[in-house]
């Protein structure tokens, strides 16, 4: 007999994966006839020690990174190129990982603490060299805040539903996003909470995330933006295992 229930979920991740598209298709095509209201594209390089689950603990990665906000919505992709130190065997940890996340305004309001409601998803893939990847899509709804604090760019709050790979259960997700900034000092950075995963052996788990930053660009008289500082991450049951992530970075990132 064949499993409905299966049938049913291949269907639902099917036609998730068209609605994802479908957001992203719709933002390249409104860019023609809407307003870009913001836009940031930047490259960064970090250094750091103490990560869980990578041999010796140790990460070089690079990023880059945009984020832009449109009449109809907005969208914020990155990728990482992690490269690690060698394991017992002698061989280097290598690993890509990226998210595109588009969200599409379905209302929005004046003098609140909610601006606006989004549709919100978000695709995440990866791989790395010990032969683990990854291809999840996350559906739901978010806002953007208008936290009432001197010298905040952004905030914005988001729940999602998971629809993971064949090799992880699916689970929720609520993820939080800040961008701050005053003389020159910014802080900005997300936190992400899964739980309630389908499989009761992961553990519901946590991920901090911010960085703190100086804007050199005035000190050096140049055109474009140049941050250093440090990232920091705290990552509770570390992708729901026992494991917890105290790791801080070097970092140094250029805007373009």
């Amino acid at each position: 007999m064949r499993d409905h229930s299966s049938i049913s979920l291949s269907l639902i991740t099917n036609k998730l994966t068209y609605a994802l598209v479908a957001i992203a298709a719709l933002g390249a095509m409104s860019s023609a006839q809407a307003k870009v209201l913001f836009t940031d594209t930047s490259i960064s390089a970090l250094y750091g020690t103490d990560y869980e689950l990578v041999p010796q603990e140790t990460l070089t990665t690079v990023t880059l990174e945009h984020a832009s906000t449109h009449t109809w919505g907005g969208v914020f992709f990155f990728v990482d190129r992690h490269q690690g130190k060698e394991n017992a065997a002698g061989k280097e940890f290598k690993e890509t990982y990226g998210e595109l996340a588009p969200k599409l305004k379905l209302a929005k309001f004046d003098n609140s603490f909610i601006k606006q409601v989004n549709l919100a998803g978000q695709y995440e893939f990866g791989s790395n060299s010990n032969g683990f990847s990854q291809d999840n899509y996350l559906v739901g709804v978010g806002a953007d805040l208008n936290v009432p604090i001197p010298g905040m760019k952004y905030a914005s709050a988001s729940l999602y539903h998971a629809f993971n790979d064949k090799d992880n259960a699916d689970d929720q997700q609520i993820t939080l996003t800040y961008g701050w900034e005053k003389n020159n000092f910014v802080i900005d950075g997300y936190v992400d909470y899964a739980f309630n995963s389908e499989d009761d052996s992961v553990k519901d788990n946590i991920h901090i995330n911010p960085q703190l930053k100086y804007n050199l660009q005035e000190v050096l008289g140049i055109d474009n933006r140049l941050e250093v500082g440090m990232e920091y991450s705290y990552w509770k049951n570390k992708f729901g295992s026992d494991k917890t992530q105290n790791a801080a970075s070097a970092l140094v990132k250029f805007h373009f």
